[in-house]
């Protein structure tokens, strides 16, 4: 099984009320669990009036972290993760359509299983999953906002993103619709990496080289509270959200990936065996 250390964090911020960040985290007592369906992190940004943000990110990880893990869910790591995310994005939309205080309310998620040698994401909306490794942060996830569509398309750069006044316009958001695309990922571990899961309350503010700079000089738990920190000391006026994972050794995969993604696997090997 996989070995790692791992801390996280969630501060309202210096401005609101409110903090409408959740996070959450699993490491299974069952070797046997642990094994096949590894370590979960999940970390939520919501949006909505009269707190329903708040209620929207909490319950994207808490129906995440639980349908996941439930004995009724896939034995496989991404056909798992796709459940999850879609029990938990169902469960939004039918709260925010039954209750009149929870209309409209929706909520960013971004999930990461880390399992045998490789990290498994999926991911709604604009928080962010990076990877730091040997001194470098790279951006795994896609943003789902106006814009990053602007950027995709070229409009305009990528340094202007933290301060273009349609930022915090969402494209994709677990909740919005009852049919949702999210965005899954595998990535390649080896010791000493490290993932760093953060809401737009940091990465807005704290520049890429600085976040790498901290994962390189700190633990998780030190990385967390400095991040946090220096997020409020550039001006955040948002809720600032973020776990940090470090990679201390890597096992055999859970599951033979025969050179395809995830549930695609699945179904070509029914068809092989039909």
């Amino acid at each position: 099984m996989i070995e790692l250390i791992a801390a996280g964090l969630s501060d309202v911020g210096p401005v609101r009320a409110n903090n409408e960040d959740c996070i959450g985290s699993h490491a299974p007592t069952d070797p046997l669990v642990g094994a096949r369906k590894g370590h979960l992190f999940v970390l939520a940004d919501g949006v909505g009036g009269q707190n329903a943000g708040e209620v929207a990110s909490a319950t994207a990880v808490e129906t995440i972290i639980a349908e996941y893990y439930s004995p009724s869910n896939h034995t496989r790591i991404e056909p798992a993760l796709k459940q999850s995310v879609q029990a938990a994005n169902l469960r939004i939309y039918n709260l925010a359509q039954r209750h009149v205080e929870y209309r409209q309310m929706a909520t960013t998620v971004s999930v990461l299983a880390v399992a045998g040698a490789h990290a498994y994401i999926a991911h709604v909306g604009d928080s962010r999953i990076y990877l730091w490794r040997d001194g470098r942060l790279t951006q795994l996830t896609d943003d789902h906002s106006e814009v990053a569509e602007l950027v995709r398309m070229r409009i305009i750069s990528r340094g202007k993103m933290r301060d273009h006044p349609r930022r915090n316009v969402l494209t994709r958001a677990l909740g919005g619709r009852l049919i949702l695309r999210p965005d899954f990922v595998r990535q390649p571990l080896q010791p000493g990496d490290q993932l760093i899961q953060c809401t737009d309350g940091l990465w807005a503010e704290v520049a890429d080289e600085e976040i790498a700079e901290v994962l390189g000089e700190c633990e998780p738990d030190l990385a967390c509270r400095r991040l946090i920190q220096r997020a409020v000391d550039h001006g955040t006026e948002d809720n600032v959200s973020l776990q940090v994972v470090r990679v201390l050794a890597t096992s055999d995969d859970p599951q033979p990936q025969n050179g395809r993604s995830g549930w695609l696997a699945d179904i070509f090997q029914r068809i092989n065996r039909s």
